[in-house]
């Protein structure tokens, strides 16, 4: 009786200890909304540390002390460990599953130790410190005596910067670069396009560019902060920014288009080869090169492509092979977009369609992989095939097309997306879902990486990507079923404050519902996601009806008034977020813009509503407040632009060549910014000759 007694009094106690765990977890999860979150993390008793603790930093077992930030920047050497001191030491025997960016971090009675096998891991045992800092002094709370173990799943985790249509301020790459190490992302592909002074064949890059100094300057910084960084040139096809120009012409693979090069042609290997020497010599740190090589079209339409009696799909490798060899010859890898040969294999459309049954995916399957097999000798052994899937990566062909690489024993990557062809804004939820879904399969299906693309074709500001990046972070670093409010709420924790981890202050997806409307508010057909060859937009009332107009837009009018009560909550929660934030305020203030931008459409139905209803003077009346309205978007245009600058270069230089702009992208619409604002622009040219 007496042991079955002191049996359920040590399991009572067991469950005590175990709530109180549970709830000091709870409690520290509440205050420390580390992004991305760490493998492990043990709370420990005994005390831990007040944000302003450390004085000095010690290294041990050959540890270099690496890039600090914060309250770390300033941090003195010291000859010993001890309170207040900050350890770093480097032990072969610390493996976290054999990853040199593993580490450990110890925080008790006011020291703390990081301990990894290699300067990455200090790096990023620093990182999570720092947040554990910032979250304290921010919050006037102690840090609690912890162990964390940390690794990530993936280890080769990038973000694509893409110059197509546009150029920053320099110094705005060293803040993004700084801001992605502090989100443990390691590398960084840039797709430069004509945005890369090139020496070698200089008409190609364009008046503005940056220099290949520069830009290796750019890249020693990256390097730094643990962040390689490696090119993208683009060819086969996507090569309008370099064929635009009437001396290269004849490299065409059709005389009538930009688009692509002649494979045939040995001066298409060599220009391509002397744009991949400047870039390289711009991204000394990297170990790939991007060749591109998607969305070529049509293949084989030069007389030499003709001549030859190659297949499309044999052109296709020859080309890989040749631009593969020169990649391995500098010793890059060389990493290609995939789809071509899916799409020379009529399998393309079930790696990407959600339409198709399962029964569908596997009979094309079955009918067409033989097309694959039977090029595999022509299939570079040392490439990386970029898997793209931006919206839908976790259908059956999207795995089935992943699972083939790995049975032939081919280099496939992921490519996800946190901006694809969205203008001013990404959306669904900062593209939430496919980031998190890819995330999962690179990790399961041990993929030799993955990549977070930023697309420039509608070309919004950098700003409004960082929410999309901050999902890839998360999820790419250490998968977990996290939900969406979860994140997002340690999104805006992390990025601005934690006072603004509270539900009550997300503004970001009423935003995206917002530009919903704006995309199609003055228009009866169409969208903003590629410029328009034809705009159709919605009619204006007549002088001598009333409500005929009103009846006709009924929808959208009422859809307006809706817009205008969002609008107003938006502004509200941005005006209280901008009085709490930490850190980011610049984000802000575009966001603010970007609302005051959107709305604009909305306002001007109701207006036009009111002339639709209005009689007599009142009618007069209402149709100067529109002049009047319309005339100000012009305040609208510069507010916006004000802020959008303070990091972008907004026109193209004088003389710039707009390419043929085959996908219609928004941006390259005009060389100045108009094209940002092409409906508004077209609804108030009618408008000032209607109100005359």
């Amino acid at each position: 009786m007496k042991n079955k007694f002191a049996g359920l009094l040590l399991f009572i106690c067991f469950l005590v200890s175990v709530d109180v765990v549970a709830g000091a977890k709870e409690e520290f999860d509440k205050h420390f909304r580390l992004m991305p979150q760490p493998q492990k993390i043990d709370l420990s008793v005994g005390r831990g540390m007040l944000y302003n603790s450390l004085k000095a930093v010690y290294l041990n077992g050959g540890a270099v002390k690496p890039v600090l930030s914060g309250e770390l920047k300033q941090l003195p050497y010291s000859a010993s460990a001890g309170p207040g001191v900050l350890v770093l030491s480097l032990s072969t025997s610390n493996n976290n599953q054999h990853s040199p960016e593993g580490y450990t971090l110890s925080i008790k009675n006011n020291q703390v130790m990081i301990t990894a096998s290699a300067q990455a891991g200090l790096f990023y045992g620093c990182q999570t410190l720092l947040q554990l800092i910032d979250d304290a002094h921010a919050q006037q709370i102690e840090i609690p005596a912890c162990n964390i173990t940390d690794f990530p799943e993936i280890a080769y985790r990038a973000v694509h910067l893409d110059l197509k249509h546009h150029l920053d301020a320099t110094g705005y790459y060293y803040d993004v670069i700084d801001r992605l190490a502090h989100i443990k992302v390691n590398a960084i592909i840039v797709e430069f396009e004509d945005k890369l002074r090139y020496r070698k064949s200089p008409e190609v890059g364009a008046a503005h560019a940056i220099s290949i100094q520069e830009f290796a300057a750019i890249s020693r910084y990256a390097k730094e902060r643990n962040i390689e960084i490696s090119p993208l040139i683009q060819g086969l096809g996507h090569a309008s920014f370099i064929l635009k120009h009437e001396k290269l012409k004849t490299l065409r693979d059709t005389i009538a288009s930009d688009w692509s090069f002649d494979p045939m042609n040995p001066q298409t290997y060599e220009l391509q080869f002397s744009l991949y020497e400047d870039a390289i010599a711009a991204t000394p740190y990297g170990k790939y090169l991007h060749i591109g090589g998607d969305e070529v079209g049509h293949l084989g339409m030069s007389e030499l492509s003709k001549k030859s009696g190659l297949t499309p799909m044999q052109l296709q490798m020859q080309w890989l092979k040749k631009v593969c060899e020169f990649a391995t010859s500098h010793n890059r890898i060389p990493i290609f977009w995939d789809d071509m040969l899916f799409k020379l294999a009529d399998l393309y459309r079930t790696t990407y369609d959600p339409k198709i049954s399962a029964e569908e995916v596997n009979k094309t399957w079955q009918a067409n992989a033989h097309r694959l097999d039977e090029n595999l000798g022509l299939f570079p052994k040392e490439c990386v095939y970029m898997r793209w899937n931006y919206d839908t990566p976790d259908i059956l062909g999207n795995n089935k097309a992943i699972d083939w690489y790995k049975s032939h024993n081919l280099k496939a990557m992921a490519a996800t997306a946190a901006q694809t062809m969205w203008p001013i804004l990404p959306r669904e939820k900062s593209n939430f879902q496919p980031i998190k879904d890819f995330c999962r399969i690179t990790a399961e299906k041990k993929m030799d990486g993955i990549l977070c693309t930023a697309w420039d074709d509608c070309s919004p500001h950098f700003e409004t990507y960082w929410r999309g990046l901050y999902n890839f972070g998360f999820f790419s670093w250490n998968y977990t079923d996290a939900k969406v409010d979860d994140v997002h709420s340690r999104f805006r924790h992390r990025f601005y404050a934690p006072a603004l981890a509270n539900a009550s202050f997300e503004f970001q997806d009423s935003l995206e519902k917002a530009l919903e409307f704006w995309e199609t508010a003055l228009i009866t057909k169409g969208h903003r996601n590629n410029y328009p060859n034809k705009i159709e937009l919605i009619e204006l009332p007549e002088q001598n009806t009333s409500r005929t107009w009103s009846e006709k837009y009924k929808a959208k009018i009422n859809q307006a008034k809706n817009e205008i009560v969002r609008y107003q909550e938006v502004k509200n929660r941005l005006a209280k977020a901008t009085q709490m934030a930490r850190q980011n305020e610049y984000s802000l203030q575009l966001m603010n813009q970007i609302n005051e931008l959107q709305i604009y459409p909305a306002r001007l139905l109701v207006l036009l509503e009111k002339y639709d209803n209005a009689s007599g003077s009142d009618k007069a009346a209402a149709k100067n407040e529109i002049g009047k309205f319309a005339d100000n978007f012009k305040a609208i245009r510069n507010n916006y632009e004000q802020v959008f600058s303070k990091t972008r270069i907004i026109e193209n230089p004088e003389g710039y060549i707009l390419d043929q702009n085959q996908h219609h992208h928004l941006a390259n619409g005009t060389n100045n910014s108009d094209w940002m604002y092409v409906y508004e622009l077209a609804m108030n040219s009618r408008i000032n000759d209607w109100s005359k």
